[in-house]
């Protein structure tokens, strides 16, 4: 029996890195079903999104594979970044509605880093949220793209998972192709 029935993190995963995994790993040793959600997914070929959504979720399962209490869904961002904690609480409820699509509930815990405002997001729902430390793995989606544009492959090997460490040439290909606005 695991400490909670259905987790849920979020994010734009540009890509997944060893930051995300720690999120991700502690989701699935505690909860019997996790749910993944990746933002943006409208999102792609641009500097700050330059994946597709495709190609977001594949890194993912490749890492990962198909474990049966692991689900990887999407949304849409809605179109006004949140500034207001009102803002906050629209988007809280349109992520807790792809949440209830994908599998008919809402969770019972939901994981961010320690900078995300997620209560703000869900302050109106009975979640708990398990926020883990930016400060113990200090990794960032930007760090990856970087590494990747200035063709740093050892050091992107360290941040990234080495099951995706074949796809090093294709997405640093494509980061390069985004920069110079191809």
């Amino acid at each position: 029996m695991k400490k909670y029935k259905l987790g849920l993190f979020h994010g734009r995963f540009e890509h997944i890195h060893k930051g995300h995994q720690k999120i991700i790993d502690q989701m699935l040793d505690e909860c019997e079903q996790a749910v993944l959600l990746i933002g943006n997914c409208q999102a792609q070929r641009t500097a700050k999104n330059p994946f597709t959504i495709l190609e977001r979720i594949n890194l993912v399962k490749k890492i990962y594979g198909n474990k049966k209490n692991l689900l990887i869904g999407f949304f849409p961002d809605l179109p006004e970044v949140p500034k207001t904690k009102k803002d906050y609480e629209k988007w809280g409820d349109w992520i807790i509605s792809f949440c209830k699509y994908y599998v008919n509930d809402i969770p019972d815990v939901v994981y961010s880093g320690s900078e995300a405002k997620t209560e703000w997001l869900y302050a109106k729902y009975k979640i708990k949220l398990a926020k883990i430390q930016r400060e113990e793995l200090p990794i960032s989606a930007t760090k990856t793209k970087d590494l990747l544009k200035e063709n740093n492959k050892d050091e992107w090997e360290t941040i990234a998972d080495k099951k995706i460490h074949s796809e090093y040439d294709r997405l640093r290909n494509i980061v390069l192709s985004v920069s110079r606005g191809e």
